[in-house]
């Protein structure tokens, strides 16, 4: 390893855990649901220029930024950029009672630290991981260390699940992606990049697409009350009767298309995911009709090489053998990918984590893998990207927490992988 390791000691030194924890529950206590990420941005920027990095915010949207901090280098060699999303699984508030069936006291999900842990909604996913690369930026800076390449911190918007269809169709519905996105078709490119997602601090570079459909049927609306089945069959009236057939054929198709499209990476298969996330149709206010709408939306992960328009052949080939009238529309299509030309990252990962902590990295587990996550907007742009974070876990419906070290641990590797790949001259290992 090309690391300076009396440079990484100094380095390490101004990583201080006490503060780390209370910046981490510091995020926390600024709630930012998918749309609503501008006080937290504006508390990142402002801890950057607290910090003597560079603050640079970027408008995705209206009242909607990414909080970018920049430590320049000389210019002569390899840049490497930190990428964490700042909205959160859910939103705190009772809009999650669609979500969840009971919910804890929005008191519960504010931030505190005991235990070794920092508690609170969105501390896990992933405000901890953007808390470790924020302090990785600050012990850079604070060593005075001189690095050839710029390290770019870029906590950005929109990351959550979440996609705009039907009437949801404000900046609270639009994420995975949206900010990372706008973060590199707005001049944050960087030789390499490293995606803060939780991963247990385990390490990946291959990640799933997204395919997202609604499938509609129809019936007849009229009332049911007087008919007798002989004359008014259901499954010929009734759209939501109609639907079951077509839920069954879709869990069908599902499982050969879980099983065929498993992709082996170079960390482990990804696997392939089809979940029918929602149904809505007929009226609750009025049941004695028969229902003349219902629609199902289906959400699906594919691993790299499998394009949307396979789905949607797929899916219509098998729904077309049922006889049921039915309308298909894609809301959303993002592609997986694996990342290309790794190596010297990756190399670089592998090597501060056995200088940090004297094991070899391992792969992240397959399960947890096979997601999406803005790792593939760097990889797709042809930016070579890994994904390693801390990773916490759920409390409560919506609480959770995380290890107080894991998040040191994290912040030691991002300021040490920097440190490497930055201080490298550009063209010696791109």
């Amino acid at each position: 390893m090309a690391l300076d390791k009396e440079l990484a000691k100094k380095v390490l030194a101004e990583i201080d855990k006490d503060e780390l924890a209370q910046l981490g529950c510091d995020l926390v206590n600024i709630p930012s649901p998918t749309g609503q990420e501008k006080a937290v941005a504006e508390f990142i920027l402002d801890w950057f220029k607290a910090n003597g990095l560079k603050a640079v915010r970027q408008e995705v949207e209206v009242d909607r930024p990414n909080a970018v901090g920049i430590l320049k280098g000389d210019g002569s060699g390899l840049s490497l950029g930190f990428n964490g999303h700042m909205d959160t699984s859910f939103t705190g508030t009772k809009e999650d009672l669609r979500m969840v069936a009971q919910m804890e006291p929005e008191a519960e999900l504010r931030g505190s630290i005991g235990d070794g842990k920092v508690r609170g909604l969105g501390i896990s996913n992933m405000k901890g991981g953007v808390a470790a690369f924020m302090m990785a930026g600050k012990a850079l800076k604070k060593s005075c260390v001189k690095l050839k390449g710029d390290v770019v911190f870029g906590a950005v918007v929109g990351e959550i699940s979440r996609t705009p269809i039907g009437p949801w169709q404000t900046k609270e519905y639009r994420g995975e992606g949206a900010g990372t996105r706008h973060l590199l078709t707005h001049g944050m490119h960087t030789d390499y990049a490293v995606v803060a997602d939780g991963s247990d601090l385990n390490i990946v570079w291959t990640q799933t697409g997204v395919v997202q459909m609604k499938i509609t049927t129809f019936g007849k609306a009229e009332a049911a009350w007087g008919t007798k089945r002989s004359t008014h069959p259901m499954e010929k009236l009734n759209a939501i009767v109609k639907m079951t057939r077509i839920i069954q054929a879709v869990e069908k198709w599902a499982e050969g298309f879980e099983e065929k499209y498993i992709y082996n990476s170079p960390t482990g298969p990804v696997f392939p995911k089809v979940n029918i996330g929602a149904i809505e149709g007929g009226a609750p206010y009025r049941p004695n009709y028969f229902p003349g709408v219902c629609a199902i939306y289906v959400d699906i992960r594919t691993p790299p090489q499998v394009r949307p328009v396979l789905v949607q052949h797929e899916v219509e080939k098998t729904l077309g053998a049922l006889g049921v009238e039915y309308e298909l529309e894609i809301y959303k299509s993002l592609l997986g990918h694996e990342g290309k030309n790794v190596e010297p990252l990756v190399q670089s990962a592998e090597e501060v984590h056995q200088f940090l902590f004297g094991e070899k990295l391992r792969p992240e587990a397959p399960d947890r893998a096979s997601i999406w996550t803005d790792t593939n907007c760097y990889n797709e742009l042809g930016i070579p990207a890994i994904k390693i974070g801390p990773r916490g876990r759920r409390i409560g419906p919506r609480n959770e927490e995380i290890k107080i070290d894991d998040m040191v641990k994290a912040a030691q590797i991002y300021a040490l992988v920097a440190l490497d790949i930055c201080s490298r001259e550009r063209g010696a290992a791109s």
